[in-house]
């Protein structure tokens, strides 16, 4: 002990924890960047923002130093953290494109759905680094290069970097000028993808932070908002006979069958491909604003006629509705109908319980309100879609009063781990995808065809129903199948780790969709009955006006829109002409004010 104790260890102890952070700032960003020529790329094309990431990593570790005061712990704490923070931020990442934000630390009580659904290995260098931290600890505990015990000097450099800190987030006009000393911009947070890749992971959290608060749009007052829509009238019902109105978010539903190179055994989409040769069937694609996962932005536009491009990109925008929200499915409790919503998993994941009433929801039924109402059969620890099918026809057979009822599938979640081979229907092969690929696939296709034959067998149900009834089915995102999407890239369908051109953005970001009724129905969005693009916050939009359901000024204005731009969202980076930027700064305003703001627009 007397050995590690003296003075030349000891101060080769000081020493290490003066490149520490710097240990700390490699861990993060080499996760982040998954490999050491995009780093060196960010090093240097980013001067600025690099630098921004050296002072807060030092600031945070001279808090952390002053405050613990002894350097083994320190280290642990900080290194612990820092190792943590990459590996949520690389397995989000694989999983659904999605980095890690501050205010997924809001998820912690979360944290056991969310981490069922990674999957995917990590570098195996992390493990290295991670024993590198261990034997660093107990170097630096044998050494006790720690500082002083004087606490009152201590706490006091404590508070000073709290004070620094402080002082840079209180004030916006600070905030920027700050940041823009680093050739960094507020407006990186609007698409966090963009973000992490400009300003590293320490820069990107950082800026997240800094931004928390969140501000109005410019622009925003009540006199603009009450005249924003004046161009539009409210449309009142028309309809002769009042639609039940069912919306399937069916769970990470896609056509399969455009991997390149890929066969199955038999045809997982059997009765998707049935249901499209029917009169009163419409379908398309739908273009939402998640890939790989993050249902509830899809499901957020799909429900209210916003979009997530206008709230800051976080894991959930249920966290910002606190109040109620003018949304489709208040439309439908307006004008007398049940409104019910379906999801057999926890009803508190995404916050759901808390929004929902405010969107216009009387009833939430979740995992536990399915087991006591109809029979909750498995597979792959998810109740099924049968199940789901089964609680649907229950709610439906005893309604009286019109219904509106959304529900969200559970059984094809990620991850696709290995199945039973017994429980395998459908074999799929393919000479250029791996084994972790194939075994995802195959995984994910048996998911598809239980999705397929409960699409199918609502269909035939509708059919039989005296009450007039319209579904809207669709899928909210792409599989990931695979680590950081795997199955994509092998197959050479796209490959989103060496950047996308516009076209792959709209398959990374576009899924099916399909809607059929029991009756004819008349859109005036679509022309023919097959190939109808549009964006999710205006898929009911499409389907009000064909039933007859009242339209808001705001969703004439979206159909207004749609006319130029059948779909649009920023992460499909399409550039929008001159004379329509009009709208999406309307939309923005809108956004705001409904669901942070003062609830001026009607």
């Amino acid at each position: 002990m007397s050995i590690f104790r003296s003075r030349p260890l000891r101060a080769l102890g000081y020493l290490s924890m003066a490149v520490f952070p710097l240990f700390c700032l490699l861990v993060l960003d080499y996760m982040n960047y998954r490999n050491l020529d995009r780093l060196l790329q960010h090093c240097e094309l980013q001067p600025g923002p690099v630098r921004f990431e050296i002072v807060v990593i030092y600031l945070v570790f001279l808090f952390f130093w002053a405050l613990l005061r002894r350097s083994a712990l320190t280290v642990g704490v900080m290194g612990g953290l820092s190792f943590l923070f990459a590996y949520i931020n690389y397995t989000k990442v694989a999983v659904n494109g999605d980095n890690f934000f501050p205010q997924d630390m809001m998820m912690a009580g979360s944290a056991g759905e969310l981490t069922s659904f990674i999957s995917g290995g990590l570098p195996k260098w992390f493990w290295l680094g991670l024993a590198a931290l261990v034997c660093w600890t107990i170097f630096l505990a044998l050494t006790a290069a720690d500082l002083p015990r004087g606490w009152f000097y201590r706490l006091s450099a404590a508070s000073l970097v709290l004070v620094l800190v402080w002082s840079f987030c209180a004030n916006r006009e600070r905030t920027k000028t700050m940041l823009a000393r680093f050739d960094m911009s507020t407006y990186d947070t609007a698409l966090q993808r963009s973000n992490y890749s400009a300003n590293g992971f320490v820069g990107g959290f950082a800026l997240n932070v800094l931004t928390m608060r969140i501000e109005p749009p410019e622009g925003y007052t009540q006199e603009t908002m009450q005249h924003l829509l004046e161009l539009y009238q409210p449309v009142p019902a028309s309809g002769q006979e009042e639609f039940d109105v069912i919306v399937i978010l069916s769970e990470s539903f896609f056509d399969a069958r455009i991997l390149p190179g890929v066969e199955f055994s038999q045809n997982p989409l059997e009765r998707y491909d049935e249901l499209l040769e029917r009169p009163n069937c419409y379908s398309g694609t739908l273009y939402t604003t998640a890939s790989g996962g993050g249902t509830v932005r899809p499901e957020f536009g799909m429900l209210t006629g916003l979009t997530t491009d206008y709230l800051p990109d976080v894991t959930t925008p249920y966290w910002f509705v606190n109040e109620e929200v003018p949304s489709y499915v208040s439309i439908c409790k307006d004008a007398g109908y049940d409104t019910l919503a379906i999801h057999p998993y926890d009803r508190t994941f995404y916050a759901r319980n808390q929004a929902y009433p405010y969107l216009g929801f009387d009833r939430f039924l979740d995992m536990e309100d399915l087991s006591q109402l109809v029979t909750a059969e498995y597979k792959r620890d998810y109740i099924t879609d049968q199940s789901t099918l089964k609680l649907m026809e229950k709610c439906l057979d005893e309604a009286e009063a019109p219904t509106f009822m959304f529900v969200i599938t559970m059984q094809n979640h990620q991850p696709y781990n290995a199945m039973d081979p017994a429980d395998i229907q459908i074999k799929v092969t393919s000479p250029d995808l791996s084994e972790p690929a194939l075994t995802a696939l195959t995984t994910y296709t048996q998911g598809l065809y239980d999705a397929d034959q409960m699409l199918g067998e609502l269909a035939d149900y509708i059919d039989q129903r005296e009450r007039p009834t319209v579904v809207v089915f669709f899928g909210d995102h792409l599989p990931t199948l695979g680590s950081n999407y795997l199955a994509y890239r092998e197959s050479g369908l796209f490959d989103p780790t060496d950047g996308l051109t516009p076209e792959e953005l709209e398959q990374v970001y576009s899924t099916p969709y399909v809607i059929y009724s029991n009756r004819e129905l008349e859109f005036d969005f679509f022309n023919p009955n097959r190939d109808n693009p549009i964006s999710d916050y205006n898929m009911l939009n499409a389907v009000y006006r064909a039933v007859g359901l009242p339209r808001t000024p705001y969703m004439e204005m979206l159909a207004d829109f749609y006319r130029d731009y059948p779909y649009y969202n920023v992460r499909l980076e399409i550039p929008v002409h001159s004379t329509r930027e009009n709208f999406l700064k309307a939309m923005e305003l809108v956004t705001y004010d409904r669901v942070l703001g003062h609830r001026w627009s009607k």
